[in-house]
């Protein structure tokens, strides 16, 4: 294994799993997010560390793709490194490996160092020697790019952040952005298909008590690829911008 990767290992508990006893994309998201922070944390770079700076980490985009699902009780191994930059991001590459060995799935991540004060973004050059990045070919191929707004709809749900949806930088978790994309779908979608693609930009912040509408579009005449947003209701902001691709069931 390559210097500088970090190994995480998760038993999939009961109520990290669908309805179908698969390991849902939600917990996937958890898992990569516990598995980047404690390797941020070693390299003196966790929030914690930032915050006593005045700095915290802020996920601007990921993409990930999933070969397959590991279930209930299965051991699933997350590998994840620092595998560059570009612009003002951070780039972090991720594996997810089952008890197999098999590589069951693997994203690549764009992050930004947010000055807390000013809530804007900062140069990441100073970061770069505490990341000790991994140059050269990333995990995937894909490039990060910015994703199109969902402009007309075919389905809407309405939600309201909780305070179980806050993170340690007081605003909505990530994860709980992920559930609101998919619940955006319709039903028999999730229930007949199997996700396995997932691509999502971070547009803006959201917080305790807002009001959040996510709407959903079909990108295709099959109904196999969606575009989605999420708006805060209360001023319209757009918060997230996401992509799906669902294949059939094996």
């Amino acid at each position: 294994m390559k210097p500088n990767i970090w190994k995480q290992n998760f038993r999939i508990r009961s109520y990290e799993v669908d309805c179908r006893g698969r390991l849902s994309i939600g917990s996937i998201f958890n898992f990569m997010q516990e598995a980047a922070s404690r390797h941020a944390d070693a390299l003196g770079v966790s929030i914690q560390q930032l915050l006593s700076e005045n700095y915290t980490w802020l996920l601007s985009r990921l993409k990930i793709k999933m070969n397959s699902y590991p279930g209930w009780r299965d051991q699933l191994t997350v590998r994840t490194w620092p595998s560059g930059t570009q612009r003002l991001f951070a780039l972090r590459d991720f594996q997810m490996i089952d008890q197999n060995d098999n590589l069951v799935g693997a994203a690549l991540s764009a992050w930004l160092v947010i000055d807390t004060h000013k809530r804007r973004p900062v140069r990441i050059s100073s970061f770069v020697d505490r990341l000790r990045p991994i140059e050269g070919d990333h995990i995937l191929a894909d490039k990060l790019d910015k994703l199109s707004s969902c402009e007309t709809h075919a389905s809407e749900r309405h939600f309201q952040v909780r305070y179980r949806d806050l993170d340690i930088n007081q605003h909505v978790n990530n994860a709980s952005y992920v559930e609101w994309v998919l619940e955006s779908l319709p039903f028999l979608t999730q229930n007949n298909l199997i996700l396995s693609e997932f691509e999502i930009n971070f547009l803006a912040e959201s917080f305790i008590h807002n009001r959040i509408i996510a709407k959903c579009q079909p990108h295709d005449a099959h109904q196999r690829i969606f575009n989605h947003s999420l708006y805060r209701k209360e001023d319209g902001q757009q918060l997230v911008r996401a992509r799906t691709v669902w294949r059939p069931i094996e």
